[in-house]
C-alpha cells in the first residue's frame, strides 16, 4: 500500500488545484469592492513615470488569475522535479509574496490604497500558499 503524503499528487488533486487562482480572484475582487465602495477616490496608484492610475476591476481579475496561473505552473513543476516540493514552495512563495508587499507599500497612492493593496497580496498569499502546500509533495 503506497503512502499518499510522500508521492505524488493524484491526478485529482491536481485538478483540483484550479480551484485556488479562482478563489484567489474572487478574494481579491471581494476587497476591491470593499476599497471601491470606501475610498473617496478609488483605489489608485502610482504608475512608472509617477502618473496616478485607477486600479480598476478587470485589472485586479487579470492580474490575481495571471498570478494564481504561474503559481500553479511553478507547483505542478516542482511536484514532477523535486521530492521535497512541498518545502520549495512554501519557501518560494513566501519570499516571493514578501518582497511583493513592496509594490503596494511604495505605488499604493495615499493610505487607503496602500491598505486595500496590501489586502489584496494577502489574501492571494493566504489562498494560495497554503492551497498549493496541501497538494504538493510532501518531504
Amino acid at each position: 500500500m503506497s503512502n499518499t503524503a510522500t508521492a505524488s499528487p493524484t491526478r485529482q488533486q491536481a485538478r483540483g488545484r484550479i480551484v485556488y487562482p479562482l478563489v484567489a480572484t474572487v478574494a481579491t475582487v471581494i476587497v476591491w469592492l470593499i476599497a471601491h465602495a470606501t475610498l473617496d477616490d478609488g483605489l489608485k496608484a502610482k504608475a512608472q513615470g509617477g502618473d496616478i492610475q485607477e486600479i480598476g476591476l478587470p485589472v485586479v481579475i487579470g492580474v490575481t488569475l495571471v498570478v494564481g496561473f504561474a503559481a500553479l505552473g511553478v507547483v505542478t513543476l516542482l511536484d514532477r522535479k523535486s521530492p521535497n516540493a512541498r518545502t520549495l514552495w512554501t519557501v518560494i512563495s513566501s519570499v516571493i509574496f514578501l518582497l511583493s508587499l513592496l509594490g503596494p507599500a511604495g505605488s499604493g497612492d495615499g493610505g487607503g490604497s496602500k491598505v486595500a493593496l496590501l489586502c489584496m497580496h494577502v489574501v492571494v498569499a493566504a489562498v494560495l500558499i497554503p492551497g498549493f502546500a496541501r497538494t504538493a509533495r510532501k518531504d
